[in-house]
C-alpha cells in the first residue's frame, strides 16, 4: 500500500435532509451553481484535488494545510455574500481539515486521518471550520485569523482524544450551547395501603412524604414534589401516562400492609418510558416503635433507589455513542470508569468529565468529579506530581462550589483534600458538613475514611463504623472493596496494629470484587504473613504485583501520602521480609 501524508478537508451540508425535503430542486440547482462557481475555482486556485464527493458532502486534498485553510476560509465569506434569503433556508457547510497519513486506494485515499476530518466536520457550526491539532500547529504567524481552542474531543471511532480549534469567520457564530445537564426526574407516587385499617393510610403516606424529602437532599436528582404526585392518590394510574403528565423519566410505586404487629412494604422503581422495573425490594418488620419503623423503611428504600437509579443511568449512557452525549451523560460515562478504579480509567473518566465541562460549564458535577479523581490519585500512590494534582484537584472542587454549594459530593471532596493536604480538622468540618446535606449519601461516610485516613492519630473505631455504615447503606456499591477495607483497617487500628481473624476476614471481602486495587491485597498479605497464613499471603502477594508489576518492598515504603503510613510500615518490616522471601522485590 502506498502511504503518504497530506491535508484532508471534509465537508457536508448542513441540514441536508430538511432543505431537500423543502425545496429538492432548488437546493440541487443551487448546490451546482456553488460548486462551479464557488468551490471548484477555490480548489483549483489552491492546487488542491476533489477526491470524491457523498450527496451532501465532498472530500478535498491539499498539498498545504495554509493553503487548505485559506482556501476554504474564502469559500465559506463566498458562501454568508451569496446565500441571504430567509435564514432557516442557507446553505451553509461544515468544514474539517486534518493533516494526517493516508493510504492511496486508487483516485481515493482512506485511512485514520481522512477518518479524523470526517469528525472534525461534525464539530463545526453551520458555515464554519474546525480543525486538527496537526492543522493549528502549521498555522502560527502564516494565517491572521482568531480560532479557539475547543480541547480535546472524543470523537468516534477514534480512540484517543483530538485536540480542536474552532476557525472563526465573519458572519459565522458558534452554535449556542442549550442546557444539557438533563439530571434524571423522579416522582414517588403514594403507596397503596393493602390493610383492612384505612388509618394505616397515614403511615403509607408519611413513608411516602419521608421519601420524597430524603431523595430531594440529591443534588444530582430532580424529584416532583408530594403536592403534585398526590394528586393521583387513590386512582388508577397508568406508569406511563403520569410520567408523560409530570415530565419524569423514573416513577416510584409502592404498598403498605399490616397485619398485627408486622407490617410488609414493597417498593419498584420504574423506567417510564418502557414500563420496565429497573429495581424491586420488600421489608417484612415488627411494628414496637411506629415512628422508628418508618424511619427505618424510608433509608431502606432512599438507601436502594438513588445506588440503582444511578446504575441504570450509566448504563443507558454506556450505551450511546461518545458523540451524542448530554453533560449529564458524559458525566455519567466518566463515573463508570471512575468506578473501575484503575489508573488508566481514572485518566479516561477526566476526558469524559472535561468534556462535559465543556459543553455546560456551570453544571458543578464534573467539575467535583475531576477533583475526586484528583484525591483518588493522590490516595492510592497514582499521582506522579502529587503537589500540582493537589493544586488542581482544589481548584476544580472549589468551582464546583461556587456553582452548586448545597452538593454534598463537593463538600465531602473537599474535606478529604483539605486532610490530605495537612488540615484534616477543618476537613472534618467539610465532610460533617456534606453528612448534614445528605446522611443518605454513602459516599459522605466514605469520606468520613479518608479523613481519617490522613488525620496523625488515627481513630479505628471512627473509621471502622464508618466503613460498615458505608456497607450498610449500599452493600452493593462496585466501590464497596473499599468499605470493606476502610472497616477492616478500623479493625486493625482499634487493635492496636495487630491482625486478628476478623480483620483478615473482612480484608480478604474486600480482595473479592474485581476492581481491588493492588494496595487491597499488598495490604492482606501482610496480614497473613503475620496470622502464619502463608499460602494465602502468596496468593495475594501475586495479586498485587499483577496488579502492580512495579511494585517492591522499597517503593511500598513511599506508596502513600498519610502521616500514618511511615509508623505502619515499620509496624509490619519482619512480614514485608517474608514477602521478599515469598517472591516481592526488594529493590
Amino acid at each position: 500500500m502506498q502511504r503518504r501524508l497530506t491535508t484532508i478537508v471534509a465537508a457536508d451540508l448542513a441540514e441536508y435532509s430538511r432543505l431537500m425535503a423543502i425545496d429538492e430542486e432548488g437546493v440541487i440547482q443551487r448546490l451546482r451553481a456553488t460548486r462551479s462557481d464557488v468551490i471548484d475555482p477555490a480548489v483549483a486556485e489552491a492546487n488542491g484535488r476533489i477526491i470524491k464527493t457523498m450527496g451532501d458532502g465532498i472530500l478535498v486534498e491539499y498539498p498545504s494545510p495554509v493553503e487548505a485553510v485559506r482556501s476554504v476560509i474564502s469559500v465559506q465569506e463566498q458562501m454568508v455574500e451569496r446565500e441571504t434569503g430567509s435564514a432557516d433556508q442557507r446553505l451553509r457547510f461544515r468544514v474539517g481539515i486534518n493533516v494526517g497519513d493516508v493510504v492511496e486506494d486508487g483516485d481515493d485515499i482512506l485511512g485514520d486521518g481522512v477518518n479524523v476530518a470526517a469528525r472534525l466536520e461534525s464539530l463545526a457550526p453551520p458555515g464554519g471550520i474546525c480543525i486538527s491539532r496537526s492543522v493549528h500547529d502549521q498555522l502560527r504567524g502564516k494565517i491572521d485569523v482568531p480560532m479557539t481552542e475547543l480541547g480535546q474531543q472524543m470523537v468516534k471511532n477514534i480512540p484517543e482524544p483530538v485536540e480542536v480549534w474552532r476557525v472563526e469567520i465573519n458572519g459565522v457564530n458558534a452554535p449556542v450551547q442549550e442546557e444539557k445537564t438533563e439530571r434524571p426526574s423522579i416522582a414517588v407516587l403514594p403507596f397503596d395501603n393493602m390493610s383492612s385499617d384505612p388509618e394505616q393510610e397515614f403511615f403509607a403516606d408519611g413513608i411516602v412524604e419521608d421519601v420524597i424529602t430524603e431523595l430531594s437532599r440529591f443534588r444530582n436528582l430532580f424529584v416532583i414534589a408530594r403536592n403534585s404526585t398526590f394528586v393521583y392518590k387513590g386512582t388508577a394510574t397508568d406508569i406511563r401516562q403520569v410520567a408523560r403528565e409530570l415530565g419524569v423519566r423514573y416513577v416510584v410505586e409502592g404498598s403498605v400492609r399490616r397485619g398485627g404487629d408486622r407490617v410488609r412494604l414493597t417498593a419498584q422503581l420504574i423506567e417510564a418510558e418502557t414500563g420496565s422495573h429497573v429495581w424491586a425490594d420488600k421489608w417484612d418488620r415488627t411494628l414496637d416503635d411506629l415512628f422508628s419503623v418508618q424511619d427505618e423503611l424510608t433509608a431502606a428504600i432512599v438507601t436502594a433507589v438513588e445506588p440503582e437509579l444511578g446504575a441504570h443511568e450509566r448504563t443507558l449512557a454506556r450505551k450511546k455513542p461518545s458523540e451524542s452525549l448530554t453533560a449529564w451523560e458524559l458525566c455519567q460515562r466518566g463515573i463508570s470508569e471512575q468506578m473501575k478504579f484503575t489508573p488508566e480509567a481514572i485518566d479516561i473518566a477526566d476526558t469524559f468529565f472535561r468534556k462535559a465541562i465543556e459543553i455546560d460549564s456551570t453544571f458543578a458535577d464534573p467539575h467535583v468529579m475531576l477533583a475526586r479523581n484528583g484525591w483518588v490519585r493522590l490516595g492510592s500512590g497514582w499521582s506522579k506530581n502529587p503537589a500540582s494534582e493537589l493544586k488542581n484537584a482544589m481548584g476544580s472542587v472549589k468551582r464546583g462550589l461556587e456553582l452548586d454549594d448545597r452538593q454534598e459530593m463537593a463538600h465531602l471532596v473537599l474535606g478529604v483534600l483539605l486532610a490530605i493536604a495537612g488540615e484534616p480538622r477543618d476537613g472534618s468540618v467539610s465532610v460533617n458538613h456534606a453528612l448534614a446535606l445528605n446522611p443518605n449519601n454513602v459516599q459522605c461516610h466514605y469520606a468520613m475514611c479518608m479523613v481519617n485516613l490522613f488525620d496523625n492519630a488515627i481513630d479505628g473505631n471512627l473509621m471502622h463504623s464508618s466503613g460498615q455504615e458505608c456497607l450498610k447503606l449500599n452493600p452493593k456499591d462496585p466501590r464497596a472493596t473499599m468499605y470493606h477495607f476502610f472497616s477492616a483497617l478500623g479493625r486493625w487500628v482499634k487493635n492496636g496494629l495487630v491482625p486478628d481473624d476478623a480483620y483478615i476476614a473482612e480484608m480478604e471481602a474486600a480482595c473479592r470484587y474485581t476492581n481491588a486495587p493492588w494496595f487491597v491485597f499488598m495490604i492482606c498479605a501482610v496480614g497473613c504473613v503475620r496470622m502464619g497464613f502463608t499460602d494465602r499471603a502468596t496468593k495475594h502477594l501475586s495479586a498485587a504485583l499483577q496488579r502492580r508489576p512495579e511494585l517492591t518492598k522499597e517503593n511500598y515504603r513511599h506508596a502513600f501520602l498519610q502521616p500514618s503510613w511511615p509508623d505502619f510500615y515499620e509496624n509490619d518490616l519482619d512480614a514485608l521480609e517474608t514477602l521478599v522471601e515469598l517472591g516481592l522485590p526488594r529493590d
